[in-house]
C-alpha cells in the first residue's frame, strides 16, 4: 500500500511539474516597452575589453582595459500612443596612463547628453547630441540600426524567434548584417517576471573620417555578437543584458602624406544592469 501511495504521489507531481512546464512553453507575453512620463531609469554596465593592433602582419600592440558606465534615461514626454521621448545622459569611468608617471593611472571621465525618440517596439526613430562626442552620430546610428531588437507586433510564447536584417551600403559592395532572437525562458529576474531573449547575429559598421582627426582615418568594423536580455514584460522594461562582443577592425590613415593600413581585434564582455526605477508601476 505504501508503495502504491508512493507510485500514485509520483505520478500526480509529474503531471503537475509536466503541466507546469508546458503553461510555461505555451504562456503567450507581449514585448513592448512601456514608458511612461517622468519615469526614471538607472544603469550600470560594466566592461572588459582585450585588444590586438596587427600592423604588416605583425602584433604592434596590445592592451586589456575595463571601463564601467553610468546610463541615466529620463522619459521626457510621450509623442504618441507609441512613441516617446528619452533623454539620456552616460557617464563613462576608466583609467589612463599618469602623464607624468607612467606607472601610475589616473581616472577619467567622459560625459555624453542625448535625446532620443523611440518606439514602444524599441525601434529608435532619431536621436541627437546635446554634448559629448557629435563626431560618433554615424557609428552610433549604425549600431541603433543593427544591433537593437524591434520587437514583434503580436503576443510571443517560449520557442519564438525572429531576424533582424540590415543592408549596409559600402563604397564597392552591400553587405548584410543579421541578428537572431529567440524567446528562450520565461523566469523570475531581480524582482521582475521576465523573458530571456537570446540573441546572436553580426554588425557591420562602416568607420568615417572626422574633422576632429588629421589623420583622415577610416575603416570598416565588423562585429559578432551573442547575448541575453531579461526583460520585464510586465514593466517593459530591460532589467539586465549581458553580452559578448568581437570587434575585427580594418582601419586606413594618412602619416607624413602616405596612406598607412593596421587592423586588429577585439573582444568585448559586457554586464548592463538596471541599479534604480521611478515610475515604473
Amino acid at each position: 500500500m505504501k508503495r502504491l501511495t508512493a507510485v500514485l504521489l509520483l505520478s500526480i507531481l509529474t503531471i503537475c511539474l509536466l503541466s507546469c512546464s508546458e503553461s510555461g512553453s505555451d504562456k503567450k507575453i507581449s514585448l513592448k516597452f512601456k514608458y511612461k512620463p517622468d519615469m526614471r531609469l538607472e544603469y550600470k554596465q560594466d566592461s572588459k575589453q582585450q585588444t590586438t593592433v596587427y600592423q604588416n602582419d605583425s602584433v604592434i600592440e596590445k592592451s586589456s582595459d575595463s571601463y564601467i558606465a553610468f546610463i541615466n534615461q529620463e522619459v521626457r514626454s510621450v509623442e504618441s500612443d507609441s512613441t516617446f521621448k528619452i533623454y539620456e545622459e552616460d557617464i563613462w569611468r576608466y583609467t589612463v596612463p599618469n602623464k607624468e608617471d607612467s606607472t601610475k593611472k589616473d581616472t577619467v571621465e567622459q560625459v555624453r547628453e542625448m535625446e532620443l525618440f523611440v518606439q514602444d517596439n524599441g525601434k529608435i526613430l532619431d536621436f541627437e547630441f546635446l554634448s559629448g562626442e557629435k563626431q560618433r552620430y554615424s557609428y552610433i546610428k549604425n549600431y541603433y540600426e543593427q544591433g537593437l531588437p524591434i520587437f514583434p507586433k503580436d503576443e510571443v510564447h517560449t520557442g519564438y524567434s525572429w531576424t533582424q536584417t540590415t543592408s549596409v551600403v559600402l563604397p564597392n559592395e552591400t553587405m548584410k548584417a543579421s541578428t537572431t532572437y529567440k524567446i528562450n525562458s520565461l523566469v523570475r529576474e531581480l524582482g521582475y517576471d521576465c523573458a530571456i531573449i537570446k540573441y546572436n547575429g553580426n554588425l557591420i559598421i562602416p568607420i568615417e573620417p572626422t574633422k576632429s582627426d588629421s589623420t583622415n582615418r577610416s575603416g570598416l568594423d565588423k562585429i559578432t555578437t551573442d547575448g541575453m536580455i531579461y526583460f520585464a514584460y510586465k514593466e517593459g522594461i530591460v532589467i539586465k543584458q549581458t553580452e559578448k562582443w568581437t570587434t575585427k577592425g580594418d582601419r586606413i590613415y594618412i602619416k607624413d602624406g602616405k596612406y598607412e593600413k593596421y587592423n586588429f581585434v577585439s573582444d568585448y564582455d559586457v554586464l548592463f544592469l538596471l541599479t534604480k526605477a521611478e515610475g515604473v508601476k
